[in-house]
């Protein structure tokens, strides 16, 4: 149960931001009181401090904070009403009168005497009594029906649906019958929050629930502490607002599942209420504000004493100041440019968090296997120092050069870094791959990120399958080149130990460096011709790309003998790529000249010899090669 702890920790360390309501995107998030819950209002009403109606407007679905019960968090069946805000059928005295469902004639009723409750409090929000007294009356469809908001037909019953492009704003709002609208009510006063933003009316009802709930009592598994209220009610909606799958549920009354190990769900754990709603709300926050989720898969990273930490997620442009961002737009940032500032972001991540004492890093993903059951796939507390010197090592390993679009210029960035996650999983599956299997490899990839374990090796030979053929890639939205370089990067990571670098390692022997140097040479001495020529088909090199990384040797030959009208019309110009072949040529033996398949290694002499043939200093034409995002 550390992972509860943690999480109730946070929402103690983040009290002051709770009801505060902050733009993540274009939605709302805020850290929600405990025994609260939000809800998407389509109707507000607004009211006298008497509890007289004034008016009435449509809003579009803004986020409520709603005061709750335990069954009401969790309802999916029968009438189980919030407090002060609910649809109409709870609000609405007036529901079945204006052609409500029968079967719904009771929930006014119980959403009515429980209010009542709380207002008869001799300490109850001046708010709370008001909006009783309105509800009391029994007519707010009546004054919805006067505003205009819900129009009737003939025999004074509200339609229920209305289609069409000019159709009234309030079904544009809501999806379904518009007597399931949710209304939330405002008391109009001079400098006072709205009823779903009033902290006050949050903590006092938190202590008419505290006060007035009658559930069992006991030690709660998760602190220790004694006598504390119980729950086996736990929270729902943790990813979105409509996930009603849960992480801890005691649901048994039908299957017998558990029945007989355990007679009643306190007698396996006994969690109390209010470190459950405050490790749920502080999940459903983490996750809003800065969570990354794939299909139905979500991950998020935070400590305790400060919830923003460095993402294992990003590339590494994130870690660069903008001045360095926009020099990439002007020249290739080399590994030595970024590793200085990853380092220096680093070490200004260690100065604060040594400020703040924070204790651990934790990286969490949850999935749902089911509708109704939540699960913590992946989960680990990190030291603050390990945590940073493992992203360190993950972007001064797994890097090769990459070309990004910045998403405001639309301007290239050009860098010698680490390509986000997201980028390497549709480089490893491709854009059309199910969201499903690309989910899996974010949480396979996490390890190799935070803990510095190796690099799956099956990883590494799919996206090398991929970039031997180039021609598969026609068609597809994701372009081979970039491809190529984020395979780069994760064949670095995977060879770390022996020192590859985009800088062409002219004393490295190996047979499947020199045979992706020779495929370089010609693939730059082609491409060079048939860009003088305006010609934008394939070189031989690409098209021979699979054919060479099978039978190397063979298909060489093939290439080379195409080359040869190039030398001819070339005359001395051709010299630099004769000499280019001659010195690769002359460092492999006999023995490495064979059609054994060629490794991933090839690739990472290939794109090197590329680079240095365009950026050699010697060189006075300019031979930069295009790189796509």
């Amino acid at each position: 149960m550390s992972w509860m702890q943690n999480l109730r920790d946070v929402y103690e360390h983040n009290e002051a931001q709770v009801g505060t309501f902050e733009e993540i995107g274009k939605q709302k998030v805020t850290l929600l009181p405990v025994a609260h819950m939000t809800q998407s209002a389509q109707i507000e009403v607004n009211l006298t401090t008497d509890g007289e109606f004034m008016n009435a407007k449509v809003i579009d679905n803004e986020r409520t904070i709603v005061p709750m019960t335990l069954d009401s968090a969790n309802r999916t069946s029968g009438a189980r009403p919030h407090f002060l805000h609910d649809n109409l059928y709870y609000v609405a005295g007036d529901y079945i009168r204006y052609g409500g469902e029968e079967k719904r004639s009771k929930h006014f009723s119980k959403f009515k005497e429980q209010l009542r409750l709380w207002a008869s409090e001799p300490n109850a929000p001046n708010e709370v009594k008001a909006i009783y007294n309105y509800i009391a009356k029994e007519r707010v469809i009546e004054d919805l029906v006067a505003e205009k908001i819900l129009p009737v037909d003939d025999e004074g019953k509200v339609i229920p649906k209305i289609s069409g492009p000019d159709r009234p704003e309030i079904y544009k709002a809501v999806t379904g019958d518009v007597l399931g609208a949710f209304v939330r009510f405002n008391v109009i006063q001079r400098n006072t929050p709205p009823v779903w933003e009033n902290k006050k009316i949050f903590d006092q009802f938190i202590t008419y629930f505290n006060a007035t709930n009658e559930a069992e009592r006991g030690t709660c598994y998760v602190t220790g502490e004694q006598n504390e209220l119980l729950t086996t009610q736990h929270g729902s909606r943790i990813r979105n607002a409509g996930d009603l799958s849960k992480l801890i549920s005691a649901n048994d009354s039908k299957g017998f599942t558990y029945r007989g190990r355990f007679k009643t769900p306190t007698e396996a754990v006994q969690v109390g209420f209010d470190v459950s709603q405050k490790a749920h709300h502080a999940l459903r926050w983490l996750l809003q504000r800065q969570g990354t989720y794939v299909d139905s898969r979500y991950f998020v990273t935070f400590g305790i004493e400060k919830r923003d930490v460095p993402d294992p997620y990003e590339g590494g442009l994130f870690f660069l100041s903008k001045s360095i961002q926009e020099k990439a737009e002007q020249e290739i940032l080399t590994e030595t440019i970024v590793a200085r500032e990853i380092a220096k972001a680093m070490q200004g991540y260690a100065t604060e968090f040594e400020k703040l004492d924070l204790k651990n890093i934790i990286v969490m993903a949850v999935d749902a296997a089911t509708s109704g059951r939540l699960a913590i796939v992946y989960y680990q507390e990190i030291h603050p120092e390990l945590y940073l010197e493992a992203i360190e090592n993950w972007h001064t390993t797994c890097r090769w050069l990459q070309a990004v679009q910045d998403n405001e210029t639309k301007k290239i960035r050009r860098f010698v870094g680490t390509p986000s996650t997201y980028r390497i999983v549709e480089a490893v599956y491709g854009s059309r791959a199910e969201a499903r299997i690309k989910k899996e490899l974010y949480t396979r990839l996490l390890p190799c990120i935070v803990e510095g374990k190796p690099l799956p090796r099956d990883i590494v030979r799919l996206i090398y399958n991929r970039v031997i053929n180039p021609f598969s890639f026609q068609g597809l939205r994701e372009s081979w080149e970039a491809t190529l370089n984020i395979a780069c990067a994760l064949i670095n990571k995977q060879y770390e130990s022996e020192g590859f670098t985009v800088e062409l390692i002219e004393d490295n022997d190996s047979r499947d460096y020199l045979f992706g140097r020779l495929l370089g040479v010609a693939e730059v001495m082609e491409r060079n011709i048939l860009n003088d020529r305006n010609e934008k088909r394939a070189t031989n090199a690409t098209r021979y790309f699979n054919a060479f990384s099978q039978h190397p040797a063979r298909t060489w030959q093939v290439i080379r003998k195409q080359l040869t009208p190039y030398f001819e019309r070339l005359g001395t110009r051709a010299n630099r790529y004769t000499r280019a072949l001659q010195e690769i040529e002359v460092k492999m033996t006999i023995a490495q000249m064979n059609d054994d398949p060629l490794g991933p290694v090839f690739i990472l002499g290939y794109s090197s010899q590329i680079q240095y043939m365009y950026t050699k200093k010697e060189d006075k034409q300019d031979d930069s090669i295009e790189q796509e995002n």
